[in-house]
């Protein structure tokens, strides 16, 4: 880190003192000119592969020189060219800007028109962007100013935390049913502008080793903890390498049931604010998988990433039904009509077509999900080469019976509702 605060174009050349001056004058409406940085801190190992991030605060004083400041989230694409073309980071950061850009603005153009009671305004705003392959940057305003923080993901989350998290999904869900009932021809162009970065025929080569290697975990997992049962073999007959084709399916389908969905809906991409150490609010950050598909895909992912066996036992019923009630309503706030868009009949149709997708992306998240911040993979790269993304991300099978379970529940889970 540079003890030069005057600049900030030694994070990345595209922060130019003049651009910065730009977004403070659009921030606050009037006139600013950048004056200085400060540091605050580091956001935690383990917690982005695909960027670098550092929090900190942009200064700058208006016209009648009085002071104020943005305290911002710094997302930089990385700088070792081999971490950058390892993880395609630049398409990531593509994505992610276009939807800050423009598939965002336009679903709230569209609300603002309405008259709801309570607006999806679950995100953080962004304050600065870049986008050229190189020197990508994307600073959205740090949301610890309002007292939202992330919630302990190697533990999986508990009721409320899910209810929260449900909810904002709904209502964000509920936006473009809406628009694309009412004004289909917008939502068509801003559903294009969107590109599927994780499961593409073009993405077979990039994934196929990774996918060899989580399946390989699964199936270890569901045999220690389970041996001998139909939750093996239906384990084996899913994690096979066909299984990439019905992601590309799912994640590319964006026909009557499509919405914006967020596509990466687990445990570290939602925020949560606390009262009395209750959670009382969540936001969603992280738009960089953000593609046209059923509203599924980000449930069952968020289900089977984030909730343990035990939470569903007791709950998954009645959170979908929370879901489908806060996604109804929303929809009828936005002057639509959710029995003829999204018919509870067709909701859970879909949840037993496509939950499949969720469990698949788990076979991913889950061995990171449990690894401890200590543990988290060095992303420290060197040259000027991709590497094969297996290559880099080297887990192995679970350590502990607790990181065994997690994974085979979701497999038990997945079998027992007949969804595999």
């Amino acid at each position: 880190m540079s003890d030069d605060y005057s600049t900030l174009t030694h994070v990345s050349p595209v922060l130019t003192n003049e651009r910065l001056s730009a977004a403070l004058s659009d921030w606050f409406k009037r006139p600013f000119t950048f004056t200085h940085w400060e540091y605050v801190s580091e956001t935690g190992k383990g917690d982005s592969y695909l960027s670098e991030l550092i929090r900190i605060r942009i200064h700058g004083t208006d016209e009648n020189n009085v002071p104020n400041h943005v305290q911002v989230i710094l997302k930089s694409i990385p700088k070792s060219i081999a971490r950058r073309l390892t993880f395609r980071s630049h398409e990531f950061f593509k994505n992610e800007i276009t939807f800050y850009e423009k598939v965002l603005p336009a679903l709230l153009d569209f609300q603002s028109t309405k008259d709801v009671k309570d607006p999806f305004d679950k995100y953080t705003k962004m304050f600065f962007s870049y986008c050229d392959g190189i020197n990508d940057v994307l600073c959205l305003e740090d949301a610890s100013l309002y007292q939202f923080g992330s919630a302990v993901r190697q533990e999986g989350i508990d009721l409320e935390h899910c209810k929260l998290t449900f909810k904002v999904l709904a209502q964000y869900h509920a936006l473009s049913f809406a628009m694309k009932d009412q004004k289909p021809e917008e939502f068509g162009k801003i559903k294009t502008q969107l590109t599927e970065v994780y499961y593409h025929d073009r993405l077979w080569g990039w994934y196929e080793r990774f996918w060899k290697r989580i399946s390989g975990i699964a199936i270890d997992a569901v045999e220690k903890e389970y041996p001998d049962s139909i939750y093996v073999e239906k384990v084996k007959e899913f994690a096979v390498p066909e299984r990439y084709k019905y992601m590309i399916e799912a994640a590319t389908k964006t026909d009557e049931t499509g919405v914006i969905s967020h596509g990466d809906s687990w445990t570290n991409n939602f925020l949560y604010k606390y009262v009395d150490g209750n959670p009382v609010d969540a936001k969603i950050i992280d738009f960089q998988l953000a593609r046209c598909a059923t509203p599924v895909l980000d449930l069952s992912f968020m289900t089977y990433a984030c909730t343990t066996q035990d939470l569903r036992e007791k709950h998954y019923d009645d959170l979908l039904k929370y879901y489908y009630e806060v996604l109804s309503s929303q929809i009828r706030d936005l002057g639509s009509d959710p029995d003829k868009l999204y018919p509870w009949d067709l909701f859970m149709s879909e949840m037993k077509k496509y939950s499949y997708f969720g469990l698949a992306f788990s076979f991913e998240s889950t061995p990171f999900i449990v690894l401890a911040p200590e543990d988290a993979i060095n992303m420290e790269m060197t040259g000027d080469k991709g590497m094969n993304i297996e290559d880099v991300w080297q887990v192995g099978p679970f350590k502990t019976k607790e990181g065994r379970l997690r994974e085979a529940n979701n497999v038990k889970h997945c079998v027992d509702r007949g969804y595999i």
